[in-house]
């Protein structure tokens, strides 16, 4: 079961600043099972770069976007960066 996500999102995009301490990811294209068992998020600049925005998944919604459905991820923030990890290709890794 995927438990941590990381993706590389450049300079925010997409991001949203929600009540303090809290934030909504991008738009995301993963499958459903990993959406539903993950339960942290990182976002990075690049693959080889700490994060710069990480936290505990506290929702996580099935959106339509223009390039179809994709899943927006509700973050409690944490301050401490983390190092990519995980399979997967692109801009996904994917934490055990």
């Amino acid at each position: 079961m995927v438990k941590r996500l990381h993706f590389v999102c450049r300079d925010d995009l997409n991001v949203q600043e929600t009540e303090a301490g809290t934030f909504v990811s991008g738009f995301w294209k993963l499958s459903a099972k990993a959406a539903v068992t993950a339960e942290f998020l990182a976002l990075h600049q690049r693959r080889s770069e700490p994060s710069y925005r990480q936290g505990r998944i506290i929702a996580r919604n099935l959106v339509d976007h223009e390039l179809g459905k994709r899943y927006v991820f509700k973050v409690a923030s944490s301050p401490e960066s983390v190092e990519w990890e995980g399979e997967g290709a692109g801009e996904k890794g994917y934490g055990y």
